[in-house]
């Protein structure tokens, strides 16, 4: 067995290493305050309303419906229970498990790479392409099993990391990966990984002897991972057991979800799908990290380097396998992969710090030039319409200004179909209109609206992608009626320009599909019994059925939008703009009145610009 090597104390390390930890922890600090500022995507506002839920008493999949694995729910339910309903709360959980993870970092660059500098410099790759990803990629699933990944290889590596971890350390280091797995299920596999990686090990190292007790010996620690990994999964089906939600959490990542997968799959085949997610990986996101990776291969590894270049980079492998079989190349599904690539990339860095620092301080020099300018390269930031660097200067200058400048704030949370700022003034009327104790419903994809607005949703589900896509239409339809039906809302917020193909497989946005949720209504029984008059979803005279009157409304509403071309409010009391009673020719209900909403002063919107919105109240 190898002699370990020392690893000097910070106070023994040369001022170029010095000068690498200073600038690494000023880099990450810095880049955390940017992180505190970050609003929520579609993604997190839904993560957001489930927690809620389950805060109060409710279980997810059947109380508030979404489709990702449950483990984002229970951490987002610690944000809210700790820190309230504030956006911050999950920004502040999200950093305190970075910083964390930065320092479980620096022990794994002690004790793989031998070297202290390289694991600050890893943290500082790590948590610069985190945040890098924006604020809609971050704070997912992936976010937080990347940090659990590098917790459990912490854990599973000993201070002299040749030697084999005990029993205790691999079956904590099996419910970290299975806690992993419980945010996104392919996580889990860095559990096998390392499993595999310790068999391996063990194997070569009792090459002599009895096979048996060989294979016994090298089993062990894979169990031992198995059982840890284990525990979370019996523990949250205990939990949704105990909830009598076993069921829907059954049908929503069993059904529902293989469904949603397959729209990616679609021409493809598993070659090219790897093809492209490996050179994603390799190339497509911050250059820092790139360039790091190609200095480790270009330089070569040693005896000592590759056995634990083996394990990570075997982590990385599954973890790019996950990617592929979501065949949607998010961003954010890589979330969980930088952190260990950063200790990848960071060994090439070190190699290259070796070959340089012969050259005294031309060579110091030359060192800190080069990370200087990769990190001026490519990053991570995807989807916006400007760079990383503009969007950092805009947040330090609203920080300057001691946060008040909200718009742009709100322009920083707006990106493709999603308008933070109009998600604001929507949230606020209903704040307005509706009271407190009374339910909404948000026809459309963004939950966020109830959180903003604090009201709660009429139905379990808090976006319409089940009502949409092809293969749940249908049921999804019939259950959304019930729960209106038990708890009918006060008001009904449809989202116009809410295009998202890669989820709901079509190019129609919400209020386009409510014309053919009215054809849904005409033909279902139950609905069918609140004496509709379906013809040209005109509504009758006489009083119809609670629901169907709703979605009546709706409908006229949306005719009268795309009409007049901007946002409408409907509600009683008020009669219809001139260009929208023209739609009544059309089938529109006349019982519907409205009035324009009012948008900014100097905005022209453009067609497809994201927030168009009307409301209903009923």
């Amino acid at each position: 067995m190898e002699k370990p090597l020392s690893v000097k104390p910070i106070a023994e390390l040369s001022p170029l290493d010095r000068a690498v930890i200073a600038g690494s922890i000023a880099v990450t600090l810095f880049l955390f305050t940017q992180l505190l500022m970050f609003g929520y995507g579609r993604d997190q506002g839904i993560y957001a309303m489930v927690a809620d839920t389950m805060l109060r008493g409710g279980a997810p999949y059947r109380d508030a419906w979404d489709f990702k694995p449950p483990g984002i729910f229970i951490v987002y339910a610690i944000s809210r229970g700790i820190f309230g309903p504030a956006q911050w709360g999950i920004r502040v959980l999200e950093v305190i498990g970075l910083a964390a993870m930065c320092a479980a970092l620096v022990r794994l660059g002690q004790r793989f790479i031998r070297r202290t500098a390289a694991g600050f410099l890893a943290a500082a790759l790590a948590v610069t392409v985190h945040t890098q990803l924006d604020f809609w990629h971050t704070a997912q699933p992936e976010s937080f099993g990347g940090m659990l990944t590098v917790f459990a290889l912490v854990l599973a590596a000993p201070a002299a990391w040749e030697a084999l971890p005990k029993r205790t350390a691999l079956i904590g280091a099996g419910v970290l990966f299975g806690m992993a797995g419980l945010l996104k299920p392919p996580l889990a596999g860095g559990g096998a990984i390392l499993g595999l990686w310790l068999f391996a090990r063990i194997w070569g190292e009792k090459a002599e002897g009895n096979k048996k007790v060989r294979v016994i010996a090298a089993i062990q620690p894979s169990l031992w991972i198995l059982l840890g990994g284990a525990l979370p999964f019996v523990v949250c089906g205990l939990w949704f057991l105990k909830k009598g939600a076993l069921g829907e959490l059954y049908q929503v990542l069993f059904v529902f979800t293989p469904h949603y997968t397959k729209l990616g799959w679609e021409g493809s085949t598993f070659g090219r799908m790897f093809f492209w997610g490996f050179t994603e990986w390799l190339q497509a996101y911050c250059s820092a990290m790139s360039i790091g990776l190609l200095l480790g291969l270009g330089f070569g590894a040693e005896s000592a380097d590759k056995k634990w270049l083996a394990l990570f980079l075997g982590i990385v492998g599954i973890h790019l396998v996950g990617v592929v079989m979501q065949a949607k190349f998010f961003p954010y599904h890589w979330g969980a992969t930088w952190p260990v690539t950063a200790v990848i990339a960071a060994f090439g860095y070190e190699k290259l710090r070796l070959r340089l620092e012969k050259w005294g301080r031309a060579g110091s020099l030359a060192f800190g030039l080069t990370l200087l300018i990769v990190g001026l390269g490519r990053s991570a930031t995807k989807d916006t319409e400007e760079s990383f660097f503009k969007r950092t200067l805009k947040r330090v200058l609203v920080a300057q200004g001691g946060f008040k400048d909200t718009d742009t704030l709100d322009r920083l949370a707006t990106v493709a179909d999603v308008n933070a700022g109009e998600n604001r003034a929507v949230a606020m009327f209903l704040r307005d209109k509706v009271p407190a104790d009374r339910p909404i419903f948000v026809w459309g994809f963004e939950p966020v609206i109830y959180d903003l607005s604090g009201r709660k949703p009429a139905s379990r589900f808090l976006y319409n992608v089940p009502q949409r896509v092809a293969w749940s239409k249908a049921p999804m339809r019939e259950t959304l009626l019930k729960d209106l039906a038990q708890n009918p809302p006060a008001a009904v917020v449809v989202e116009h320009n809410d295009l998202i193909p890669m989820v709901t497989g079509d190019a129609i946005d919400s209020a386009g599909t409510l014309f053919d949720f009215w054809d849904f209504l005409c033909v279902s029984p139950k609905v069918q019994a609140g004496d509709h008059n379906c013809r040209h979803g005109r509504l009758p005279r006489k009083r119809a059925h609670p629901i169907g009157l709703v979605l009546n409304q709706a409908i006229a509403a949306t005719l009268a939008l795309r009409s007049t071309g901007s946002g409408l409010v409907a509600r009683h009391g008020t009669p219809l703009p001139v260009a929208a009673r023209k739609s009544e020719k059309r089938g529109a209900s006349g019982s519907l009145h409205g009035v324009l909403w009012p948008r900014r002063p100097g905005r022209k919107r453009e067609t497809g610009e994201p927030g168009a919105w009307h409301v209903l109240i009923t």
